[in-house]
């Protein structure tokens, strides 16, 4: 049976989202890697271009050519192929718990971390004015870093519950995206690594860098 092609690049966070999914679940041989190489790029080749016309990685070509790209929607895809782990959801509460948690990742810590991130003056601005046309502003950096420092307090004070992830005792993909996306842009921007005082915050971070599928994704 063909396998679905995952066109992707490691180390990056949208493509990590994927990654992280398939070690998670087991589902590493569930597709065939095709690795691009987004600093020379690779993405925005017209072979590449043709499957994914944003010009973005990650994305699924499926056996009969159609193309799916965004990370989320891919591990939905896949979740949905393999019969449904807790991971997205197994019942329609666990799914809408899941969501319900990834809105509030996104709105809340991961767009403006990744708003700051991009906007930063310099060689980064200029990288993302020409991968980004007519989204990217020097202007937005201060404001997104302000934003970003709030959702980190926010979600400092909600994990301060005790619990271990954001749906209590089960991993999803509300967790995959909130520790991708925080350990790539206050590693690759140091700016905004997390204030020390926030300490259930960064338990959290360590408590999921501590699973084995964590280690997984960085053999792959």
């Amino acid at each position: 049976m063909t396998k679905p092609r995952l066109f992707t690049t490691k180390t990056i966070p949208n493509p990590d989202v994927v990654h992280l999914y398939l070690c998670e679940t087991g589902s590493v041989d569930s597709v065939d890697f095709v690795l691009l190489d987004v600093g020379k790029g690779e993405n925005r080749k017209p072979d590449y271009l043709k499957l994914n016309p944003l010009g973005e990685v990650p994305a699924l070509v499926l056996p009969d050519g159609s193309c799916i790209s965004e990370s989320i929607a891919i591990v939905k895809y896949l979740d949905d192929c393999k019969g449904s782990t807790k991971v997205v959801g197994t019942t329609p509460q666990e799914r809408a718990e899941t969501t319900m948690w990834l809105r509030r990742v996104e709105d809340k810590l991961t767009t403006p971390m990744g708003l700051s991130f991009q906007n930063e003056n310099g060689p980064r601005l200029k990288f993302f004015q020409k991968a980004r046309p007519g989204y990217i502003h020097a202007e937005l950096r201060e404001p997104a870093l302000k934003q970003a420092n709030t959702g980190m307090h926010l979600f400092n004070s909600l994990l301060a519950d005790g619990r271990q992830y954001l749906c209590g005792d089960r991993f999803t993909l509300a967790d995959i995206k909130l520790y991708v996306m925080y350990k790539f842009f206050s590693r690759k921007d140091t700016v905004q690594v997390a204030d020390p005082s926030l300490t259930h915050l960064l338990a959290y971070m360590d408590r999921v860098q501590s699973r084995t599928a964590v280690m997984a994704m960085s053999k792959l």
